[in-house]
């Protein structure tokens, strides 16, 4: 592996493969509990791919506008008056190479041919269609606010159709989350920016929720995948110089929400995509906690190996594959050379007082009964500290240095410290 090349996911699979290798040496319930740890490391790298949405809704619901609002971008073209999404089509959205596919579907119940061109007679076919080969991870079944209550048996007996062929297609029954769009529409008509203290308008949108949760839980297909119903203003304009937001014309309300929502709902592996993607900080902070602690769970094993000195290249490995990890959920670039870097400036490489303190730590192991412990809860509580410190700076965006006083000092506190 080139470790000044950009790290790309078989660079990841291969760093963990090649740990995996190193600790076939160790005994067999040493190796046992590691391997499962590193392999569901390994199994959540493999299964990172774009995550996959599908829009459904009458015309007019404004699933386009959605798409726009949720990746801050002029994604998918917006109809003012006619129809416009004609054949459904998988976008697949980049941005700074982090991907999602959102299939924009035709509005059901429409009035007319849609301005796209479209070959399949009705939504539902077109719809179909496009779900054939690629199955969505995520349904979000859309809504206008003064409409939760209007034809909404129309719309429902066509998605409880869908829904039942997809899941004979794919045997998988995605979540479905409702969105009540233009929640900026409600009464009182002056009121077009949310949140609000207005009580009036507050009620209409907490009223037009539990209408349509009502409806989506009242059909038992739809109900067994429900998951929760998002009030949601979507209306942003782009300026067409450099495609930015016009502040002064963004009315988007509750969008963080929605895509928290959509993070948690997601299976592993798509929903680190779309964490970094949509940059969820909240997110971002969970799936890295996760990583750390498989991490310095794989660690403190590794430090029971009764070998003094035989873990120091699988322990550097583990810890540099969970910095470029953490760096990659971020959305950052960066190469297994940038996540060294990163070590480096904490005194963790070769030549650095890291590896005396190592050396220590591995030596304590030669002491009779209780050397091993002592070594497996360094070594967790090192690989913790610094797993932190690497969701502090490229999550958190933390400078360098405050996160290195931090992490110094956590390290130097520690019971033990005397042992390095």
């Amino acid at each position: 592996m080139n470790a000044n090349s950009e790290y790309s996911f078989d660079n990841y699979a291969d760093l963990i493969k090649l740990l995996l290798e190193q600790i076939s040496r160790l005994p067999p319930p040493l190796r046992e509990r590691l391997e499962k740890e590193l392999n569901e490391l390994l199994r959540l790298l493999e299964d990172i791919r774009s995550p996959r949405f599908m829009l459904f809704g009458r015309r007019g619901a404004g699933k386009s506008s959605l798409i726009n609002a949720i990746f801050d971008v002029y994604v998918a073209k917006t109809g003012a008056v006619e129809a416009q999404t004609g054949e459904p089509q998988w976008y697949e959205y980049e941005r700074g190479g982090k991907r999602a596919e959102i299939l924009d579907t035709r509005g059901i119940l429409e009035g007319g041919k849609p301005q796209e061109q479209d070959a399949a007679k009705t939504p539902q076919e077109s719809i179909l269609e496009a779900v054939r080969d690629k199955c969505p991870d995520i349904i979000l079944f859309l809504c206008k606010s003064t409409e939760v209550d209007a034809a909404i048996n129309e719309s429902l007996d066509i998605f409880d159709s869908l829904i039942s062929k997809l899941e004979g297609m794919h045997e998988y029954n995605p979540p479905i989350v409702g969105i009540v769009t233009q929640c900026d529409q409600l009464e009182p008509a002056d009121i077009n920016r949310l949140p609000t203290d207005d009580e009036e308008n507050n009620q209409n949108i907490s009223h037009a929720v539990e209408v349509l949760a009502r409806h989506l839980q009242s059909r038992r297909n739809l109900n067994n995948n429900f998951v929760e119903v998002i009030p949601v203003a979507a209306f942003v304009r782009f300026r067409e110089k450099d495609g930015t937001p016009d502040k002064n014309r963004d009315l988007r309300w509750n969008i963080d929400r929605l895509t928290e929502l959509l993070v948690d709902e997601l299976p592993k592996g798509p929903d680190i995509a779309f964490a970094r993607l949509a940059r969820v900080r909240k997110f971002q902070r969970k799936i890295a906690g996760n990583i750390v602690n498989i991490c310095s769970t794989a660690c403190g094993g590794v430090a029971t190996s009764p070998i003094p000195m035989s873990d120091l290249p699988v322990l550097a490995g583990i810890q540099l594959a969970m910095v470029v990890i953490i760096g990659y959920i971020s959305g950052r670039e960066l190469s297994f050379q940038a996540a060294g870097e990163f070590l480096t400036a904490f005194g963790i490489n070769v030549g650095s007082g890291f590896v005396l303190r190592e050396v220590a730590r591995s030596l304590v192991k030669l002491l009779p009964g209780f050397g091993s412990v002592v070594s497996a809860g360094v070594a967790f509580a090192g690989t913790q500290a610094l797993g932190q410190a690497a969701i502090a700076y490229f999550i958190d965006e933390i400078p360098l240095e405050k996160v290195k006083q931090k992490y110094d000092s956590q390290m130097n506190n520690r019971p033990d410290s005397s042992s390095k």
